[in-house]
């Protein structure tokens, strides 16, 4: 990153453990600052990332697809029965209680980066799954655990899951198809059996109705609210504004204020 903010996306959830430096992922609502020693798990889908320059950034990522956590989930009955299974919050980032173990677990990956042969897939898997379990055991790290247990769930649809966290953000109908692992067409006959309308439309409805919120109760400027509404410029999103709700965004708002006032 040479910016320091980017919007990112990932059609893969990922794991991430800081070496040196800092980051921190932004979302409609919520922020994170994560710094040297942290790890967390990132749910597949966008964020705001915000660099600090003032030393490196040096981390370690783990990518992994919904299938692998499944597969590994069905695998590990004694992750599987424990307490009851609770909703999990609809938020992109989990962070992760790091212990004296798992900073060993780290530290012992560093020289396979620096080998002159490339490691076996199958030392790699092992490699893997014990990050896994050593995070599982853990049991400051409940919150991950009952996550991947409700991939396992009859009620789990990654479409509801990936469009209602990432719907404010300015991506494309391939790249939520990307994300669901499904083609475009797929993706379209899926999400209108579901959402009864066509993407095109909700998509464009949450991001006016999140919009409207932050012109009436911020005085953010519009270029800000066109930004964090996923709009791709501002000048689009003040049209789309004024043709849903009768007036500019500014307009709006001053007319909002003085209703209020008087």
């Amino acid at each position: 990153m040479e910016e320091r903010m980017q919007d990112l996306w990932s059609q893969q959830n990922y794991i991430q453990y800081i070496l040196t430096g800092k980051k921190a992922f932004h979302t409609p609502g919520c922020s994170w600052l994560m710094k040297g020693g942290d790890a967390f798990f990132v749910k597949k889908g966008a964020t705001i990332v915000e660099k600090f320059f003032e030393e490196p950034l040096c981390i370690i990522t783990f990518f992994i697809p919904d299938s692998y956590l499944q597969s590994f989930m069905r695998e590990s009955h004694s992750l599987r029965a424990t307490s009851p299974l609770m909703k999990p919050k609809n938020e992109l980032l989990i962070p992760l209680r790091v212990n004296n173990i798992m900073t060993a677990y780290f530290d012992s990956l560093i020289p396979y980066f620096f080998s002159d042969t490339k490691p076996k897939e199958d030392l790699l898997e092992l490699k893997f799954r014990e990050l896994l379990l050593n995070i599982l055991d853990n049991p400051e790290n409940m919150e991950l655990k009952n996550y991947l247990r409700h991939l396992l769930s009859p009620q789990y649809d990654p479409l509801q899951q990936v469009m209602e966290a990432n719907c404010l953000y300015n991506l494309s109908l391939q790249d939520y198809a990307k994300m669901l692992n499904l083609s475009l067409s797929s993706f379209k006959r899926h999400f209108i059996s579901v959402y009864k309308t066509t993407p095109g439309h909700w998509l464009q409805d949450q991001k006016l109705n999140h919009a409207y919120k932050l012109v009436v109760s911020t005085d953010k400027p519009v270029t800000d609210i066109s930004f964090e509404s996923g709009f791709e410029n501002s000048t689009h999103f003040s049209h789309l504004f004024k043709k849903r709700f009768g007036l500019s965004p500014l307009k709006y708002r001053k007319e909002n204020e003085v209703s209020q006032v008087s």
